[in-house]
């Protein structure tokens, strides 16, 4: 984690020692100062080289015995999730010697939460209800995308320069699945939930649930619910939920917290109860009071003056573009995040975000009954196969036309089948919806075989959980590796429906997840060559 480090000599020392050591992270960046250790990783304070901006890089010791799989899962979800109130990451490096592999994030000065609530005794109500706000936005992101923490404590929240918070240390985080229950026991002993104690298979949320009531009773009282030098004391009282609330905790805030630090797990709140209680509503501000966005279909806009500032820097600016439109990491990308978050406060990235959703024309008003993610899957791109769009019905959102079909509808998707594979999509026929009703398709990244990807869309048909978006079902229905390794991928389903002109069929495309930037590319390619074959 992050916190303090030592000075002087010994830093020096160090830092020569690091510099014969680690020659890949090197010549990116130029490491300042120590800010933690720990069994597996140490932590630096470093200066990106091009830029001059600081960051953050743990460094982790394989020789150590770090956990490959926990190693590989932390990075898959810091490079999944994008969220204000969770640490931005910038980029991996795998380290030349075989030993090391280096995370490079964003630098939280300000030490860890813990640290300030020790200091203060306990916090003031609003500061209180401010920053639990910013913890509850983070928790809520990661649930909504499939990830559960399941580590969260004071000493894995930062703040930034702003006495903003940032939630770290994912490496006990886990993706997970709605009907799937875990059996790993993990997390502090003092804000782990009865159900870790007591050895039993779980569902994932409503052990971070657990935590975050633990951790806003710290917030408010000074001190923890759960408390003895006594281990079996202290389990004995976390399992039958024995806390004392101070008089002077304010009613709505007594509430919340009891209503968090409950024994059986589908009695506590959820996520999405605890943001929309009562005492939260205070003076919140707009983006913490959006429902979550979908990690995997987020767009934020381009910012021109930072890429200009990118350029100056030695980097070319197509190049730089076009990995940011594809959602590429790389040197040049790197340089752009690290210097647009010195620009641009994190909080208005994030607005970015859900303003590009409402110029596409996707709902973001919390009232609705699914959150904005879900709302941003599935929204149909309709191409007319014949006639013409409506160019004043909008509920489509982007549409494509011009090309006519004057086949019978087997025929109509046959040649649909063959534009699909000129541009390398692989799909899959619903046979639900007959075999000439509906296609599964998905675009992937990098090398991965056509048997492998039909089975992925296989068990997308197969899902019967719905959960929150359907790669998640799909991923989740193979295995871990699938989830994490896949999220540039694009699924999304293409059906014929017959259309008001006679012998006319009008082809719907509905994103399933993954990138809307390289799905619109997809709709975009997929038009201009069923236009050159028909």
């Amino acid at each position: 984690m992050q916190g303090g480090g030592g000075r002087g000599g010994a830093a020096a020392a160090a830092a020569t020692a690091a510099t014969q050591q680690h020659r890949e992270l090197l010549e990116r960046y130029e490491l300042v100062r120590v800010r933690g250790r720990g069994t597996f990783a140490d932590v630096w304070e470093a200066r990106h080289r091009r830029t001059g901006h600081s960051v953050a890089v743990k460094i982790l010791r394989l020789a150590a015995g770090v956990p490959i799989r926990k190693m590989e899962r932390e990075i898959a979800v810091m490079r999944l999730l994008n969220h204000p109130h969770i640490i931005r990451f910038y980029e991996a490096i795998a380290g030349g010697d075989g030993e090391h592999v280096y995370i490079v994030m964003e630098l939280a000065p300000q030490g860890q939460l813990y640290d300030y609530v020790t200091q203060l005794g306990r916090l003031r109500e609003d500061e209180a209800c401010r920053i639990f706000q910013q913890i509850i936005s983070g928790a809520e992101y990661c649930h909504h995308n499939m990830v559960v923490h399941r580590d969260l404590k004071l000493e894995n929240i930062l703040m930034d320069s702003e006495m903003n918070v940032k939630i770290v240390d994912f490496g006990f985080s886990k993706f997970f699945r709605h009907n799937k229950v875990l059996s790993a026991s993990c997390g502090s002993r003092e804000y782990a939930a009865p159900e870790l104690h007591a050895g039993i298979k779980y569902v994932g949320p409503p052990v971070d649930v657990w935590s975050l009531g633990v951790i806003l009773y710290i917030l408010l009282c000074g001190r923890l619910p759960f408390d003895s030098s006594d281990v079996s004391e202290l389990l004995r009282i976390i399992k039958r939920a024995e806390f004392n609330i101070p008089a002077y905790v304010p009613d709505d805030a007594r509430d919340l917290i009891s209503s968090m630090l409950i024994v059986r797990p589908d009695k506590r709140l959820t996520i999405t109860e605890v943001r929309t209680h009562r005492w939260l509503q205070c003076s919140i501000p707009r983006y913490l009071a959006m429902p979550p966005l979908n990690a995997r279909t987020q767009i934020t806009k381009i910012d021109g003056e930072t890429v200009e500032k990118v350029v100056r820097h030695g980097f070319d600016k197509r190049y730089l573009v076009e990995s940011l439109e594809n959602g590429v990491e790389n040197e040049a990308t790197v340089a752009y995040n690290l210097i647009l978050s010195k620009q641009i406060d994190a909080a208005t990235r994030y607005l970015w975000t859900i303003d590009v959703y409402q110029e596409a024309g996707q709902s973001t008003t919390t009232g609705e009954a699914e959150a904005i993610g879900n709302s941003a899957e599935g929204q149909p791109v309709a191409v007319v196969v014949a006639g013409e769009t409506n160019e004043g019905d909008e509920s489509n959102g982007w549409a494509l036309g011009g090309v006519e079909f004057h086949e019978c509808p087997r025929q109509a998707m046959r040649i649909i089948a063959a534009a699909l594979r000129e541009i390398g999509v692989i799909y899959v026929h619903d046979d639900d919806q007959g075999r000439y009703g509906k296609l599964l398709c998905a675009r992937f990244t990098g090398t991965v075989s056509s048997a492998g990807v039909r089975r992925i869309i296989r068990s997308y048909l197969t899902a019967t959980d719905a959960p929150s978006s359907s790669y998640s079902a799909a991923a989740g229905a193979s295995n871990d590796d699938v989830l994490e390794s896949l999220s540039a991928a694009v699924f999304f389903e293409i059906q014929l429906y017959k259309s008001a002109g006679e012998g006319n069929c009008l082809m719907d495309l509905k994103r399933l997840s993954g990138p809307q930037l390289q799905y619109l590319n997809i709709c975009s390619e997929l038009s201009s060559k069923l236009r050159a074959i028909n």
